[in-house]
C-alpha cells in the first residue's frame, strides 16, 4: 500500500508540472502574440500618455515630450496596469529595476522591452516595437523638450541599439514574456476599400516607402480606394487618393473592406513607381509629423529630470513602496552642451528668491527653469541665478530644485 501511494503522489506531481509548464507556455504565447507594436505617436486622448492619474509624469509636470514620460505610459498601455518602473530620471531606470527585481533583465533585445541608456548628469529610454527575422529592430521614443514621438532603428546585435555614440547602453527590462523574434502573421494584400484605422492620422507619401515626402495626412476612420499594392522597407503600400491628392499609404495600418467597383481600374490610376533620385520637393504642413524617421536618425540627449516627491512611496496599487534617493549630478555634461543659448529668462516684478521668471509665484516653473540651468540649456542673469539658490547655501544644485518641491507641495 506505501508503495502505490507512493506512486500516486508521484503521479500528481508530474501533472502539476505539466499543468504548470503548459499554463507558462500558453502565457508566453499569449503575451507575444498579442502585442501590438506603437508606430505612430499616441492621441492626446490617451489615458496612459495624457491622464495624470495614470501617468506620474503627467502628474508631476514633466508630460510629454519627454522620454520618460512616453516609455512609462508605453509600459502602463503594454501591461494593462500600472507599470513598477522608476519616477525618476532615464539614467536611472535600468540599475532601479535591477536593484528591486521587479521585472527581468538583460543584454538581449525582445518585443517590448524597455532600452536604457545612461550619460553624466542624463539618461534615455526607448521602446521596442518590432524585430524581424533579420534582427532588424524598431523603437518608439520621445524627447524631452523636442518631438513627442519618433522612431529609430538598429540591428539587435548593436552594442549600442540607435543611442548617441557618447553614451553608454545598459540593457533592457522585459515587460513582458516574449521571443527575441515576434513577426505578426503575415496578411494578404490587395487592391480594394480599406479603412485607416491609427490613434491620430496616417502620413501619405509621394512614394512606396517612409524615404519618401509627406503629401498629406488622412484621418482615423476614412475609407480609401487603394488601385496598387507594393511592398517595400517592411511595410505593403497602397496607392490612392484622399482630398484630392493621391499619393501611398501603409496598408499596415488599414484593415481591408471590400473589393473595388467593376468600374474601377488600374489603368486610370497607375502612379509612377521608379523612386526618385532626388527628394520630393513637398513640404509637410508644420501640423503634421512623417510616421517614421529615416534610418539615420539618432536620438537627442535627455537631461535628467527627478519627479516632484520621488521619494515618497508609489500608489499602493502595484507600484514600489519607495523610490531611489539618488539624484542627478550637479555637474554639467560635457559632450551634451547646446550649440547655441536659449534667450535669457525676461526680468519682471516677482518675489525675488524662488521665483526665477519674476511672475510672482514660486512653483514648478521656476524649478524647471533650475533644471535647464543645471543641464545647460538656459542662461540667466546674475540676479536671476541669485534666486535660484533657495536654500541660500551658496551655490545652485538640484537640492534647490528639490527645496521648491516641497514648498510648491508644503513637505518639508
Amino acid at each position: 500500500m506505501k508503495h502505490l501511494a507512493l506512486k500516486r503522489v508521484s503521479a500528481v506531481a508530474v501533472t502539476v508540472v505539466l499543468l504548470l509548464t503548459t499554463v507558462f507556455s500558453l502565457s508566453v504565447f499569449a503575451n507575444a502574440a498579442t502585442f501590438t507594436p506603437r508606430l505612430s505617436a499616441p492621441a492626446s486622448t490617451n489615458k496612459y500618455y495624457y491622464n495624470s492619474d495614470y501617468n506620474v509624469f503627467q502628474k508631476y509636470g514633466y508630460g510629454l515630450p519627454n522620454c520618460t514620460a512616453y516609455a512609462y505610459g508605453r509600459a502602463y498601455e503594454i501591461l494593462g496596469k500600472e507599470p513598477k518602473l522608476s519616477w525618476n530620471g532615464a539614467g536611472q531606470w535600468y540599475d532601479y529595476n535591477r536593484s528591486n527585481g521587479y521585472y527581468k533583465y538583460g543584454s538581449t533585445p525582445k518585443v517590448g522591452a524597455i532600452a536604457c541608456w545612461c550619460y553624466s548628469g542624463g539618461g534615455h529610454v526607448a521602446v521596442v516595437e518590432k524585430i524581424d527575422s533579420n534582427g532588424n529592430m524598431t523603437l518608439s521614443n520621445s524627447e524631452w523638450g523636442g518631438r513627442t514621438f519618433y522612431l529609430t532603428y538598429a540591428n539587435k546585435n548593436d552594442s549600442n541599439p540607435g543611442g548617441n555614440s557618447w553614451w553608454t547602453f545598459q540593457g533592457y527590462i522585459y515587460l513582458i514574456d516574449s521571443a527575441d523574434v515576434v513577426e505578426p502573421a503575415p496578411v494578404s494584400y490587395k487592391t480594394g476599400i480599406y479603412k485607416v484605422v491609427v490613434d491620430s492620422t496616417l502620413n501619405m507619401r509621394s512614394g512606396a516607402g517612409t524615404s519618401y515626402g509627406y503629401v498629406t495626412s488622412v484621418s482615423n476612420g476614412a475609407k480609401l480606394t487603394v488601385t496598387k499594392v507594393q511592398s517595400a522597407g517592411g511595410y505593403t503600400w497602397g496607392y490612392t487618393t484622399y482630398n484630392k491628392k493621391s499619393g501611398w499609404v501603409a496598408l499596415d495600418y488599414c484593415t481591408y473592406v471590400s473589393a473595388l467597383p467593376a468600374e474601377t481600374t488600374d489603368a486610370t490610376t497607375q502612379p509612377t513607381t521608379a523612386k526618385p533620385t532626388t527628394q520630393p520637393t513637398t513640404v509637410a504642413p508644420t501640423t503634421a509629423q512623417p510616421e517614421t524617421e529615416p534610418e539615420t536618425l539618432r536620438i537627442s540627449p535627455e537631461p535628467e529630470q527627478p519627479v516632484t516627491n520621488a521619494t515618497t512611496a508609489q500608489p499602493t496599487t502595484a507600484a514600489p513602496t519607495t523610490q531611489p534617493t539618488t539624484v542627478a549630478p550637479t555637474t554639467q555634461p560635457t559632450t551634451a552642451a547646446p550649440t547655441t543659448q536659449p534667450a535669457t529668462v525676461a526680468k519682471k516684478q516677482g518675489l525675488g528668491t524662488g521665483d526665477i521668471n519674476s511672475d510672482g509665484q514660486i512653483n514648478v516653473v521656476d524649478a524647471t527653469i533650475i533644471q535647464r540651468v543645471l543641464s545647460g540649456f538656459t542662461k540667466l542673469s546674475a540676479e536671476q541665478t541669485r534666486w535660484c539658490d533657495f536654500n541660500f547655501d551658496g551655490s545652485i544644485t538640484i537640492d534647490d530644485v528639490t527645496g521648491i518641491q516641497k514648498y510648491i507641495s508644503r513637505t518639508f
